[in-house]
């Protein structure tokens, strides 16, 4: 690698015929170009699937759960990043819904008793019972989302409610396939405005009444 230190190439950057430039600390190189190599093996085909089958599972969550709901002690990555490390292995081609976690945290999740869909009106009735756990409180917030595995599409809670509540019905599209509808549940605890602790998500499958 050659550096450059005067002259007219001396803020070169990017690639000029048969070579590249740019600058490390401070130092203006160039160097030979060489094409990227990027083999077609059948490992790295399953492992894009599954990266592409991730990212589509998950994009729509980053603003609603992984801005809202990431541990903040969590610091290396986002919480994106953080997701697709945890749960891309899921993503097989016939991913287990109910082992994805969309939080993890160390407040006591919440014990989901219902979640049942009229298909008729598209009512929701999801149920959790007042078992607070070790650590959790009357006043942590319970926030909940449903997946469509057989649309790809998201249903979001309209308000996050008190986990003392014990109930929060609400009214989504309907006609839509009981069987298809994967909920997750996740519980959060604030002290004021700030988020301090946060729960592993909880997952139920979505039932006919």
């Amino acid at each position: 690698m050659a550096k450059l230190r005067s002259g007219i190439l001396g803020n070169i950057r990017g690639k000029v015929a048969g070579v590249v430039g740019g600058q490390f600390k401070d130092v203006n190189y160039i160097r030979e170009y060489v094409k990227p190599a990027n083999p077609q093996t059948a490992a790295q085909t399953v492992q894009r699937t599954k990266m592409t089958d991730t990212v589509a599972f998950s994009k729509v969550l980053v603003g609603p759960v992984f801005n809202s709901f990431t541990d903040k002690f969590q610091k290396s990555m986002s919480g994106f990043n953080f997701f697709v490390k945890r749960n891309i292995a899921i993503f097989d081609g016939t991913p287990d819904y109910s082992a994805i976690l969309l939080s993890e945290g160390k407040l006591s999740p919440i014990v989901v008793t219902s979640f049942t869909y009229t298909t008729g009106t598209g009512g929701l009735a999801p149920q959790w019972s007042q078992n607070l756990g070790n650590n959790g409180s009357g006043d942590d917030k319970v926030f909940w989302c449903i997946f469509d595995s057989g649309t790809g599409i998201w249903y979001f809670q309209d308000a996050v409610v008190a986990r003392d509540g014990l109930a929060d019905d609400q009214t989504i599209a309907t006609g839509l396939t009981v069987a298809n509808l994967k909920g997750y549940f996740i519980c959060a605890q604030y002290i004021g405005t700030i988020l301090s602790l946060i729960s592993n998500s909880v997952y139920h499958q979505v039932t006919a009444p």
